[in-house]
């Protein structure tokens, strides 16, 4: 293995979810580009952990990238599945990547996915190309949002969103972020929806699907908007499962191995 994609994500410990998107992203990137070998890294220590207890090989990029030099390996691109530069991005990536970078011939680290302005564009067409709306339906997207410092990105999109005249309203979960659930259903009430698409801004779902956006606890998107008096429908499909949205990815990598789209 002299040439290395390592698609590194935050990771996912629930099986299907994992199968059908992160694992279903890194075969795609490799079959687009089968001339390099395609290795996945995780950086979530809690979802390694679990992973591992499943009985399952779960790397941290820089115990990868170890493993790459070991091999012989001479040069490594990182593609992250992460949306944004947010904490988990700059302490988990880039220092790891920093750190790195002398011992191999060429190591080169890749963007997040919202970082560009047509990177907004592409990600609205691949959402409105993947959900299927039904005629009067709201589309509500669960972001995650970042205790740390908060990312514009959700609030480009809003507003890419708004000026295609989209009927699309993005909020995030932690609650020290912004657009919180309440300015969802504040917007939603000024708007008039009705009826609700409910769908998660989220690479992988995991338990943020089954409990944040469609469980039965007090925390549930779905269980409060429903309160709010409107019709919710439920899509707990993650972003990487949609194949529209993989491709966004393949561009990626295709860029940062320096190819045209």
């Amino acid at each position: 293995m002299r040439q290395v994609i390592v698609f590194a994500s935050f990771g996912v410990a629930d099986a299907r979810t994992r199968a059908n998107s992160l694992d279903r992203t890194s075969f795609e990137i490799a079959r687009a580009y089968p001339q390099f070998a395609v290795v996945q890294a995780y950086t979530s220590d809690f979802i390694r952990e679990k992973m591992l207890k499943q009985g399952l090989r779960a790397l941290s990029l820089a115990e990868c990238l170890e493993e790459l030099l070991d091999s012989g390996c001479e040069e490594v691109y990182i593609q992250p599945a992460h949306l944004t530069a947010g904490e988990e991005y700059e302490k988990k990536l880039v220092r790891v990547a920093d750190e790195f970078a002398s011992r191999f011939k060429k190591l080169v680290l890749g963007e997040p996915l919202f970082c560009h302005d047509y990177d907004y564009d592409d990600v609205l067409a691949a959402l409105t190309e993947s959900l299927e709306r039904q005629k009067d339906e709201h589309i509500v997207l669960m972001g995650h949002g970042s205790p740390h410092r908060h990312s514009d990105a959700y609030e480009i999109l809003q507003d890419k969103a708004d000026k295609l005249g989209l009927p699309i309203t993005l909020g995030v979960l932690e609650k020290t972020d912004r657009p919180t659930l309440d300015d969802v259903v504040a917007r939603l009430k000024a708007k008039g929806a009705k009826k609700i698409l409910l769908a998660p801004l989220l690479m992988v779902g995991g338990m943020h699907v089954t409990h944040d956006l469609a469980g039965n606890g007090r925390e549930s998107w779905e269980k409060r908007l429903t309160e709010e008096g409107f019709e919710v429908r439920t899509d707990r499909r993650s972003l990487g499962e949609y194949p529209a949205f993989r491709t966004e990815y393949i561009k990626k990598v295709g860029r940062l191995l320096g190819r045209a789209d």
